[in-house]
């Protein structure tokens, strides 16, 4: 039971009233539901005097039709209206039970019985109506009608548990009212039927003459029953007899009256006289006075069993008030009793708890006279003998605390301004790393552009011949030029004397006549090509002329790029001793600037080394100084008469 020790004090209180309760609510629970059994119960039984009422509403008014049919069916007219007139009062009274057994949650298959005694009903109905039964078949089928509600009838007596009344009383009246009744009477409508038929027809047969004597003594055999039964009610209820005995003394002589009537007039007389309606009318009042003292009892006991229904509730509801007020009252009592444990346990905790977290203020109480009131007075001599030693480590710590703090507060300083110092040494060093690169690149830079300048001076150069070649070649150009524009003047004088020559043939050959005609066309074709050739040779002049002027023109321009040229390889070459002359400077400052940037190197590594170890002697006192931040913290948490509340922290270090 190790689980036992880990539970609260109210949780094992909580679980032993649980228990308890549960003691008691097992008996509690059967009673109540044995209660709300019985109060069920009798609302159903109440809910099912109503129905039986209804459905010997059904069968009343069906033992008048069956009687009514007999006359009919026997010859007797006068019937006919009161027939259908009972035919309406059965279909209003089916009707009503119909609606009455949905309504009070009447059994599915009781329900289902009515609605086929219904249809048969309504054959049997339609078939005396149009006069297509028989007298004894009528009576046969009726009766079979009025036999099925019987059974329906004791069936819903089971249904709705009337039988199971423990009121000896209620027991004989509901046998009396609702059992017994009915089958009074059916007996004496049996009679009223047979003996109206009998009366109509003026004819009774041996064997109908034994039938009706078997009836007449069944039927009173049926009243002696139910006046064993209403006299049992009467007298275990006085009140019953005060309702019911006059019903009962008027229904008893209404009895003898009509048994007399069907024995003198219909059994034991030979020629049948008796008016047929006096005898129906006669039978019908005594089977209305039955139905009245069974009427008034079965009212009678539905107020009763209302009356019991209601009884039962107000017992279960004040049963179950009065468990949720005892239940109420225990659970209260309960928790007062685990106050009173658990409230003196709670200071003795919370006491406990304020000297844990360092609180020895408060002034002592006077402790219950009890095991927890010892516990409590222990407790606060141990708060009064740890306020003097709580003050002794405060003052203590409190100086030490101070002195590391301003110990570690100049080593963080010296570790702030060496790493100052390094950093803008690191800077320094870096910077001139940027600038040693920076004079190595000028370096080479100027080293590629004198290389370039003499590369292009040497370009320059050979320009500069190649140029001269040109300017010789364009001068050659311009004198053959000249010598094909002689040339070509040479051509147009040979032309210019040809044609003079052909000319000169011409006329001689006009002179000789008809002989020179052959050498004059020779003639005047050698002047013709003569003038074309000369014609050729002017435009050969002329575009000669022109390449001429151009060749002049480009040979200018050739003298004029070989002069810019030689100035060219001039500049570059002035340019070239320059740039050689910036190359050698620049390189020996590039390595001025490696040298320093070494030494700067040298001076940061140094400073990084110093700043490490400031760095060390400024963790050690800080090191220190959170110690005593903690011990001083630690000793702070314990609050004192005549202190001024926690003791104040050292100074933090700036990080």
């Amino acid at each position: 039971m190790h689980w036992l020790t880990q539970l609260r004090l109210a949780q094992k209180f909580t679980l032993l009233g649980l228990l308890t309760l549960a003691m008691l609510a097992f008996p509690s629970v059967l009673y109540l539901k044995q209660t709300i059994t019985d109060v069920r119960q009798a609302h159903r039984q109440a809910e099912g005097v109503p129905v039986l009422m209804a459905l010997n509403m059904v069968i009343q008014h069906t033992q008048v039709h069956r009687g009514l049919s007999a006359g009919v069916l026997s010859g007797n007219e006068g019937m006919q209206q009161r027939r259908v007139t009972a035919k309406e009062a059965v279909n209003q009274a089916l009707g009503n039970a119909a609606a009455i057994l949905v309504q009070s949650n009447a059994p599915v298959q009781e329900q289902q019985r009515l609605q086929k005694w219904q249809t048969t009903w309504q054959a049997l109905e339609q078939a005396v109506a149009a006069n297509k039964v028989e007298v004894a078949d009528s009576f046969a089928r009726h009766t079979d009608l009025i036999a099925e509600l019987m059974m329906i009838n004791e069936e819903l007596l089971v249904a709705y548990r009337l039988q199971s009344n423990e009121d000896p009383a209620n027991v004989a009246l509901l046998q009396a009212a609702l059992v017994q009744a009915p089958q009074l009477t059916e007996g004496v409508g049996q009679m009223r039927a047979m003996g109206t038929g009998f009366l109509t027809q003026a004819f009774l047969s041996v064997d109908d003459r034994g039938a009706f004597r078997a009836l007449i003594s069944q039927t009173t055999t049926f009243q002696k029953q139910v006046g064993r039964f209403i006299q049992r009610a009467m007298t275990l209820n006085p009140a019953y007899e005060q309702e019911l005995g006059g019903l009962v003394k008027t229904a008893t002589e209404l009895l003898n009256e009509s048994n007399h009537l069907a024995r003198t007039e219909v059994l034991e007389i030979d020629l049948l006289q008796y008016p047929a309606s006096d005898y129906f009318n006669q039978l019908t009042q005594t089977i209305d006075a039955i139905n009245a003292v069974r009427i008034s009892g079965a009212d009678r006991l539905a107020q009763v069993l209302d009356a019991n229904a209601d009884k039962q509730r107000n017992v279960l509801i004040t049963l179950s008030v009065l468990q949720t007020v005892l239940l109420i009252a225990a659970v209260w009592l309960a928790l007062l009793f685990v106050r009173s444990i658990t409230q003196p346990l709670r200071r003795a905790v919370d006491l406990a708890l304020a000297v844990a977290d360092g609180n020895l203020q408060g002034a002592d109480e006077t402790p219950d006279r009890n095991e927890i009131g010892e516990l409590i007075a222990a407790q606060q001599q141990m708060r009064a003998r740890l306020r003097p030693i709580v003050q002794q480590v405060r003052q203590g710590s409190d100086a030490v605390a101070l002195a590391s703090a301003e110990i570690a507060q100049g080593n963080q300083d010296l570790s702030a301004r060496t790493e100052s110092q390094a950093s803008a040494l690191e800077q320094t060093a870096a910077s001139m790393e940027e600038l040693s690169a920076t004079v190595r690149h000028n370096a080479d830079s100027a080293q590629q552009a004198s290389q370039l300048t003499q590369t292009a001076h040497s370009i320059a150069s050979q320009g500069g011949q190649m140029v001269g070649q040109m300017v010789q070649t364009m001068q050659g150009i311009h004198d053959s030029s000249r010598k094909m524009g002689d040339i070509i003047g040479v051509i147009d004088s040979i032309a210019f004397q040809t044609n003079i020559l052909a000319l000169n043939a011409a006329v001689e050959a006009a002179r000789a006549g008809e002989q020179g005609r052959g050498f004059a066309v020779v003639a005047s074709e050698v002047r013709s090509l003569a003038g074309r050739s000369a014609e050729a040779a002017k435009e050969i002049k002329r575009l000669i002329d022109d390449s001429v002027q151009r060749v002049g023109a480009g040979n200018a321009l050739a003298q004029q790029t070989g002069e810019t040229m030689q100035e060219m390889v001039g500049a570059i070459g002035k340019v070239n001793t320059i740039v050689s002359a910036i190359s050698n400077a620049s390189r020996e400052q590039a390595e001025g600037v490696i040298q320093v940037g070494e030494a700067i190197t040298q001076m940061d590594q140094v400073t990084q080394q110093n700043a490490a170890l400031v760095e060390e002697m400024a963790a050690a006192a800080t090191s220190l100084n959170s110690q005593s931040q903690e011990l001083v913290q630690a000793i702070s948490i314990f609050q004192v008469e005549g202190a001024s509340g926690r003791t104040q922290a050292p100074p933090t270090l700036l990080k």
